[in-house]
This record gives C-alpha cells, sequence and structure tokens, in this order.
C-alpha cells in the first residue's frame, strides 16, 4: 500500500511538472511588448542628432521606429516614414 501510494504522488507530481511546462510557451506570448508607439512624430529629424534607431515589437498594433537622439530623447516614427526608413537602412547597414 505505502509503496503504491509513493507511485501514485510521484506520478502526480511528474504529470504536474509536464503540464506546467508544456503551458510555458502560451504564458511567454502573454507578456505585453516592451514598447510600442501610439502618438508619432510629424516631421523629421536631422541624422546628425540621431543616437540610435530600433523597431517595435511585431506585436504592436503600429509598426513603429524609436529613435533616441544624441540628448537621450526618444520618438516613435512610423515605419512608412521615408527619410526613418533610410536612416534605419543606414543603421543597419553602418552601425550608428
Amino acid at each position: 500500500m505505502k509503496k503504491s501510494l509513493s507511485f501514485i504522488v510521484g506520478l502526480m507530481l511528474l504529470l504536474f511538472t509536464v503540464q506546467r511546462c508544456s503551458s510555458n510557451p502560451v504564458a511567454l506570448s502573454q507578456i505585453p511588448p516592451k514598447q510600442c508607439c501610439f502618438e508619432f512624430l510629424s516631421g523629421a529629424i536631422p541624422r546628425r542628432n540621431i543616437a540610435s534607431i530600433s523597431t517595435t515589437d511585431s506585436r504592436c498594433s503600429e509598426p513603429a521606429l524609436v529613435i533616441t537622439t544624441v540628448k537621450n530623447k526618444e520618438f516613435c516614427v512610423r515605419q512608412s516614414s521615408t527619410w526613418a526608413q533610410k536612416v534605419y537602412e543606414e543603421a543597419l547597414n553602418f552601425q550608428i
């Protein structure tokens, strides 16, 4: 009796562990993106003032570029913006 009870408890712990491990990918996909843009800059930022540029998470409702200036200010720009696309492509090629 004692061995079968230990076996059942061990089996339950194993099944619980397997269930928890298999549910992790679902839980990770529910973590919200770190940064999304909801307001966008309408003008252009001079290239000399840009320290870095990156894209927002693909899970954001609006694809955007996040520009950090040399004064450490961040601005969101729509990915469809021609000037921002050029700066982003330069950054990929030359690493700003």
